[in-house]
């Protein structure tokens, strides 16, 4: 929502419902804590203003038609609460405000200068926030690229008076770049702002409020020199990897110098676990940027926010800056524009709109005055790791699945990644689809690209699966684990692998008793320098999932609590699950500075969901009671399964249940289980240790191991 100030000032002063009921209607926020949370903040907001000569300049509040109270930055998941646009001596400025109404009673410094401990909880520095904020419009921004803008931030605590925990050590270098201001700051904030805006600029307003998502292209080159450096060494392509790399690069150079500018290419490289698609995909994508031909934009586009997480903080350490996370492209951001608004508004007209109608609904957008967030061909080329986790909601049956962010009148994500990139590249294994909107396969893929207008010519398939880098190098591993879970119909048995690992030690599997002795060999691994992680399906409820300090928690309260017998004795095994605030799944897989998991990377239990495309060294999977082996048979216990992405499956698994009955609900149920433990004993470098809640098939899993190759 773009206003003049002076406007916004006067709404503020003499109709605040008035301007509260329009950003309501522009963003889709309708619920009672948002309007206060307005009415609390935005006089505070004017009274900075009106300190200042500001009138005329312009702010952001929101977008239209988003469904966020903030200013949404292009092709991004975060939101800036305010942006003022306008101009100083020489050049277009942005300032960007981030509005906090906190009370700041007890907050306290962590030792880290991105952290504060706000309420007793770590959480992200404001003027960090602001930071990325920043960064991001610096680097990514089209509107501040073409007019080489200026981009400057701070903090506003609307009610706090004292805010000097914020800005004391750790924190002064921060906060000197981007200040924060209290309430009774606010003439010092008008100051901040004054010094930066010295006159309005409506053109360049308007082409920010329109910006796109644009790679600042030094900032990617210098990220590709990084990952393409053999002397760094940061990702390493070995084998069926650098074949599958070659070959795309091949398949590029004969589109550019065969077809015309407006034909596409997509390529679809599938491989099992360990046959290295993410090194692949960063390999790609630095060669890509690099290549002298290349017009416009290329991105690794992500599939999940555990994906997208662990991405952008690779990146960000890479480039060791925080705009490489800019890098990194959420699938979600592949919709043209298609939202609430724009829903309300067709059915309005007399309109039918659901996702199995989406073709129609594409027509129609394209018909209204809605502003297109993602042109077609606004992407070079999209790189779209774990591309079997992609959601087509288009799907007979998947009515009521969640969409994970996604508008799912908008369609297939594959066919928006595909019109909106002139080279698409998936990397993809089918068995590692895992939630039940994961629904996209290679078949259809081909079968969207048709409807892109991409020929059969232009879609060329590679395979990684003669490549294996984890579980010891072994492909005999995998080929066994595929059958032991029912997911290969050879019914081989291959145990190849084991005789291997025994005689050289290059792969451990060892079943242990009781989960203390599982972390007590995990340990083992960690003191010879060895990664580790626990890991388990999600067959515990996740009850600390809201609790600001869950580590600090009495052990009966914790997600995990096992008991076990030693020496007689009954004794209780405690864990909570992966702790991931504000969804920074990294904070497990990479164990960054500063979290629990850098202190004990054995503090947490991993779910197959966040630990999917990374790998330890050593893994200690539990192997609960959902999936169990009952005398033939691969058997599901419902009331054991919590995983809150399959509440379509389960449902369906629980009625048949009920009725004495194991139909298609149970088998895909079972089935997903597989899926989800083929992704937990494939994660390991060179050894999982296992224990069973299942006495049954424990002895299953034994059985199997002891028959001859």
């Amino acid at each position: 929502m773009l206003l003049e100030i002076n406007a916004f000032c006067y709404w503020v002063e003499n109709n605040l419902n008035e301007l509260i009921d329009s950003l309501s209607l522009q963003t889709g926020f309708l619920s009672k804590s948002h309007k206060s949370a307005w009415r609390k903040s935005l006089p505070k907001l004017s009274k900075a203003f009106t300190h200042a000569d500001l009138s005329a300049f312009h702010i952001q509040i929101g977008t239209p038609g988003s469904l966020s109270l903030e200013y949404n930055l292009p092709a991004s998941s975060s939101w800036c609460d305010a942006v003022l646009l306008g101009r100083n001596e020489s050049s277009p400025v942005v300032v960007m405000l981030e509005l906090k109404d906190w009370d700041l009673t007890g907050d306290k410094p962590t030792d880290r200068e991105t952290l504060v401990a706000h309420h007793g909880s770590a959480v992200s520095h404001p003027s960090d926030q602001v930071r990325g904020y920043v960064e991001y419009c610096r680097y990514f921004h089209s509107a501040v690229a073409n007019n080489a803008a200026l981009v400057e931030g701070c903090v506003f605590f609307t009610s706090a008076k004292d805010a000097s925990v914020y800005d004391a050590p750790p924190y002064t270098a921060l906060v000197s770049q981007f200040p924060v201001f209290t309430a009774t700051q606010s003439d010092q904030l008008s100051a901040y702002l004054a010094h930066h805006l010295k006159q309005p600029d409506y053109e360049f307003a308007k082409q920010f409020e329109n910006g796109m998502y644009f790679q600042d292209r030094s900032l990617v080159r210098q990220i590709s020199d990084l990952i393409l450096n053999t002397d760094k060494q940061v990702f390493v392509l070995l084998d069926e990897q650098r074949k599958g790399y070659e070959l795309c690069l091949q398949e590029i150079d004969s589109l550019l110098a065969e077809v015309s500018v407006d034909e596409k290419l997509v390529i679809i490289i599938e491989g099992p676990p360990g046959s290295g698609k993410s090194v692949l995909a960063a390999k790609l994508w630095a060669a890509l940027t690099q290549d002298s031909r290349r017009q416009g934009n290329v991105v690794m586009t992500s599939t999940s926010g555990a994906q997208k997480s662990n991405w952008s903080h690779a990146f960000e350490k890479v480039a060791e800056h925080i705009a490489g996370r800019g890098m990194i492209l959420p699938a979600n951001k592949y919709n043209p524009g298609l939202n609430q608004n724009w829903l309300n508004a067709e059915r309005g007209k007399g309109h039918t709109i659901t996702a199995e109608r989406w073709e129609t609904n594409l027509r129609l957008f394209q018909k209204s005055k809605h502003q297109t967030k993602m042109p077609d061909n606004q992407i070079w080329v999209s790189l779209v790791d774990e591309a079997h986790a992609l959601i087509d909601p288009s799907l007979e049956g998947l009515a009521g699945v969640s969409s994970s962010g996604w508008a799912v009148m908008a369609g297939p994500q594959a066919y928006h990644i595909m019109r909106a990139s002139r080279i698409s590249i998936f990397l993809m294994d089918g068995d590692q689809s895992y939630r039940d909107n994961e629904t996209t396969t290679p078949a259809r893929i081909q079968e969207l690209s048709k409807l892109v207008g991409i020929s059969k010519q232009q879609i060329k398939n590679i395979s990684l699966g003669d490549s294996q880098f984890r579980c010891g190098g072994s492909k005999e591993y995998i080929s066994w684990l595929d059958n032991t879970l029912n997911l290969s119909s050879d019914g081989l048995h291959d145990l190849s692998w084991r005789k291997h690992s025994v005689a050289t030690g290059r792969f451990s599997f060892e079943i242990v008793n009781d989960p203390a002795e599982l972390e007590d060999r995990l340990r083992t691994e960690i003191s010879k320098g060895y990664s580790a992680r626990l890991i388990a399906s999600y067959a515990r409820k996740w009850l600390t999932k809201l609790e600001s300090k869950p580590h600090m928690l009495p052990s009966k309260n914790k997600d995990f609590h096992i008991p076990y017998t030693r020496k007689g004795k009954t004794l209780y095994w405690d864990k909570i699950w992966n702790y991931t605030p504000d969804s920074q799944y990294h904070y497990f897989i990479q164990a960054p500075e500063g979290t629990h998991m850098h202190a004990d990377p054995l503090c947490e239990v991993g779910c197959p969901y966040v630990v999917r495309g990374f790998d330890y060294d050593y893994l200690g999977v539990l192997w609960l009671n959902d999936l169990v082996w009952r005398t033939n048979h691969w058997h599901v216990n419902p009331e054991s399964v919590f995983e809150s992405a399959w509440r379509l499956t389960l449902s369906r698994a629980k009625k048949e249940r009920k009725a004495g009955l194991e139909g298609e609900g149970t088998q895909a149920l079972i089935r997903q289980l597989q899926r989800g433990y083929r992704i937990l004993l494939s994660r390991a470098l060179k050894g999982v240790y296992l224990w069973f809640e299942d006495d049954e098939t424990e002895k299953h899993i034994k059985e199997v191991l002891s028959r001859s190759a």
